[in-house]
């Protein structure tokens, strides 16, 4: 049997193809294999590559409608090496790396297959442009010191090769010595004395981890063969000295940064981070500019997944470019990189980041790239697949302002490739979100602001506007209708009266005052007395039925505080006079006690939940005590104790309505300190089908149990939505676990306990996050569609905030708290694009009479039609 294993001759990489020939080789193969020599153990290793042949077609063809897969990627690499075939292991990596970064320890896996391989010339430099690929993914000490052991062979580039790498790698704090060491060792001072003095004074200059040895090193030589170097000019003790000492007290202020960030554990990716800010800010006001930028790759390289350390690095780049590249900035790769390289680095990581694409547009504007450079960025995004129409807006809303700065506005066919621009993005955006999509209508309102300027439309402008402020509840404020109304103030003054009144008579509008304001400023620029009168005289009527209303609610609450204040005044005295009554008065309660229980009057019943108020609590042993909630009416405190055999409840007191019923909650009382954090940890445990929540009952807030999930971006914790009602733990672990290492695993429930279909996934490693979100968001489970992101709660509010918004004031905060709020989605979409859409569907929906089945969809729209229709 003939193959192209490993054990075969090389075969030049260059000769690669991603065409159908390999997939057709792939089928040969796979018929041909038969067994040869008839033993066991081989039969056994053909099935086994058969078996891996086939699946490796199949991930193929997975990857040709998904490339996206992540997962799929590194199990193509993996059956790649299974196979034994040189091309189809070029294949997975080549495949791979075309669309993500590979791994330091990935490129290492395939390097040394090259590397085995490699004898000709043209083969070591393939191996070679390998590891400059590699070394461009991520910055990597392990994948430079291979590059840095292979360097000897390549005998035309070996100085070159050393040079980059001593100048990058060579300036890491805890390994650049190591570098130097081993290029010592492979120009020794007998045969390269020049090159061994070198290394020296060059490794003496920067701040390395146990530099003192080096110095003594070399100065124990330098004092053995002074006579050696009476021509060398260069070496001058008093300047070395003193590079070396400056290097040193450097060395010094940044140890204890490089100390927190090797004591922190692997997946502490946002900890890491801040730590890496903070290590830049410091540093930045000292450190060579050179030895700065390599802190910055380090940082990309440690959290990759993390867009605001990209951005960082983008602006500093940027920043420095900006001036002109610093004198004493070596002439290396990764020091010549530029904003916009930077940028695609960037997204090849985070293609979910909004603010890269917008980065990039800005860096791309900034060097004069061609519109069409800048279009495929926006194509790029629209196949990003965000989460949430808000990133999708940003996006479009950063390229329509970015063509408002390249349009020619006395160019009508320019004039008219913007409006359409604004027209996709509202359709797009309207297809892909529905009612959900731009619901401040931001775009229209951009689009609206330039046909009343530069398009010169303005009543296509006020259809526009019109538009906006009858959709959602931009309608009640205040700040979008004087923007409306100076805007209609260019075109028609009476328009603009109208408005002023028509604003001024909407109901709930967040800041009528504003409005008033602004209209009797207008019509005292731009009126007649007419026409003043008539808007005081509005103007006036609203602000004394405003006036009325706001003293009524002023009265109301001062009411309110009053019968508060008494209230608990009565509650002081009510506890002073049970704290002990006068002796005469507690003499004759005695008695009356003593008589006769015919005598006494029959006690009223008080209800068990008036008990319970009026019981003396112990709150010395509050730190004993949890609360227990949403319980199950039917149990009894005896069934609790059932249901919760993990602790030693001492006490459980169920609170009880007026006819004995159990209100579903109650305190228990705990022998220990060590058990109630031990039940605090059983928070919504699952008690005859209802979770259970447990909690502290301490008076201090400071010490009650803290909320346990983070309300922080995880970047190691996934949101999963629209999961199947009958789906279980096992199945969601089941499910998520071949991405990586799982750390918890949580469903969420109803109080009911019905499965509300979301749960949270966290991962160990933040990459392994990031795969799972590529490879499932999407996924068909049992006819559900499942949605993965990473898991990122909206910002709860401060607790100093105040009711007094400015930015509500303005009319810019958005009241919406639920979607079916929201008008319907026709409302959103301008009249003209409305009445042509409803032509559109309405002559789609009238079969013809030889029909007698539905028509196929359209086909999707690929890149090239995008491109097409934006430039008509």
């Amino acid at each position: 049997m003939e193959d192209n294993s490993l054990l075969n001759g090389p075969l030049p990489i260059d000769q690669l193809d991603n065409g159908d020939d390999e997939d057709m080789s792939l089928d040969k193969e796979i018929a041909s294999v038969d067994v040869v020599d008839g033993e066991a153990s081989s039969s056994e290793d053909e099935d086994e590559e058969i078996k891996a042949l086939k699946e490796f077609q199949a991930i193929l063809q997975e990857l040709s409608v998904n490339q996206y897969a992540y997962d799929k990627y590194v199990r193509l690499c993996e059956l790649s090496h299974t196979t034994g075939d040189l091309d189809n292991i070029r294949k997975a990596y080549t495949t791979f790396s075309n669309v993500y970064p590979l791994t330091p320890e990935l490129w290492q896996r395939y390097i040394s297959v090259e590397l085995t391989l490699a004898q000709s010339e043209s083969e070591i430099q393939q191996v070679k442009n390998l590891f400059q690929r590699a070394l461009k993914d991520y910055y990597s000490c392990d994948l430079a010191l291979e590059y840095a052991s292979f360097a000897k062979r390549c005998t035309a580039d070996c100085a070159s090769i050393w040079e980059e790498i001593l100048g990058t790698y060579g300036l890491n704090c805890h390994k650049g010595q190591e570098f130097f060491k081993l290029y010592r060792k492979q120009y020794p001072e007998e045969t390269h004395r020049d090159e061994f003095v070198n290394s020296f004074l060059k490794e003496l200059r920067y701040p390395l981890n146990q530099m003192e040895e080096s110095y003594i090193e070399f100065k124990v030589y330098y004092e053995k063969n002074k006579e050696q170097f009476a021509d060398r000019e260069d070496i001058d003790w008093e300047e070395i000295d003193a590079k070396y000492f400056k290097a040193k007290d450097h060395l010094k202020q940044i140890l204890p940064f490089e100390e927190k960030l090797q004591s922190l554990g692997t997946n502490l990716y946002r900890e890491r981070a801040e730590v890496y800010f903070e290590y830049i800010k410091e540093s930045d006001k000292y450190l060579d500019e050179n030895v700065l930028q390599t802190i910055y790759e380090r940082m990309v390289a440690d959290c990759c997944l993390n867009a605001d350390c990209w951005l960082k690095y983008i602006d500093f780049i940027d920043y420095r470019d900006e001036f002109g590249r610093p004198k004493d900035l070596q002439k290396l790769p990764l020091f010549e990189q530029t904003p916009d390289e930077i940028c695609q680095r960037a997204l090849r990581n985070c293609t979910w980041s909004p603010e890269l694409y917008i980065k990039r547009i800005q860096v791309l504007e900034k060097i004069d790239r061609p519109k069409t450079e800048v279009q495929e960025v926006l194509e790029s995004a629209a196949v990003a697949g965000f989460q949430t129409p808000e990133p999708a807006v940003a996006v479009w809303l950063e390229y329509l302002t970015y063509l408002r700065r390249h349009t020619d506005w006395t160019n009508a066919d320019e004039c008219d490739i913007i409006r359409k621009n604004f027209n996709m993005a509202w359709t797009i955006l309207g297809q892909q979100w529905g009612v959900l999509a731009d619901c401040n209508c931001e775009i229209l309102q951009f689009w609206g602001r330039l046909e009343y300027g530069p398009l010169q439309d303005p009543k296509k402008g006020k259809e526009l506007w019109t538009t906006v402020m009858e959709s959602a509840d931009n309608a009640l404020k205040s700040g979008l209708w004087i923007e409306f109304a100076l805007l209609e103030m260019r075109r028609d003054l009476e328009a603009t009266r109208r408005l002023f009144s028509k604003a001024l008579n909407t109901p709930g509008l967040d800041n009528p005052l504003v409005i008033t304001s602004a209209w009797e400023r207008f019509e005292r620029c731009n009126g007649n007395v007419k026409t003043l009168n008539n808007c005081l005289k509005e103007c006036n009527k609203f602000k004394q039925q405003y006036s009325g209303q706001a003293a009524t609610t002023f009265t109301q609450q001062k009411a309110q505080k009053s019968s508060a204040k008494a209230t608990a005044k009565r509650k002081m005295t009510t506890q002073s006079e049970s704290s002990g009554p006068p002796p005469n008065k507690q003499a004759k309660t005695t008695e009356e006690h003593q008589e006769p229980a015919a005598k006494a009057p029959p006690p009223k019943k008080e209800s068990a939940f008036k008990e319970h108020e009026n019981q003396e609590i112990d709150l010395s042993k509050d730190h004993l005590r949890i609360f227990l909630s949403n319980l199950d009416y039917n149990l009894s405190e005896d069934e609790i104790r059932g249901e919760l055999p993990e602790l030693n409840i001492v006490d459980i007191e169920l609170i009880r309505s007026g006819n004995g019923r159990s209100r579903g909650f109650g305190y228990a009382v705990l022998p220990s300190e060590a058990e109630v954090v031990k039940a605090l940890s059983m928070d919504r445990k699952d008690v005859r089908g209802r979770p259970v929540f447990i909690s502290s009952v301490l008076r201090d807030k400071e010490q009650r149990q803290k909320f346990k999930y983070s309300a922080e971006m995880e970047p190691q914790k996934l949101f999963v939505k629209s999961l199947p009602q009958d789906a279980n733990q096992n199945e969601v672990e089941a499910l998520f676990k071949p991405f990586g290492g799982l750390k918890d695993v949580r469903l969420v429930y109803h109080k009911s306990g019905k499965f509300k279909q979301i749960a949270y996934v966290e991962f160990e490693q933040e990459s392994s996050a990031g795969k799972a979100v590529m490879a499932l968001d999407g996924t068909d489970i049992r006819g559900h569609k499942i949605s993965v992101a990473i898991s990122a709660p909206p910002p709860k509010p401060t607790a100093g905030a105040t009711t007094s918004n400015p930015m509500k004031m303005l009319g810019l905060v958005s009241k919406r708290n639920k979607v079916f709020e929201q008008k319907p989605r026709m409302s959103l979409i301008p009249t003209a694009v409305r009445k042509n859409l409803t032509n559109k569907s309405a002559a789609a929906a009238a079969p013809l009479p030889s029909q007698t089945t539905p028509a196929p969809a359209p086909a999707p729209k690929s890149n090239a039609d995008f491109r097409k229709f934006l430039t008509k």
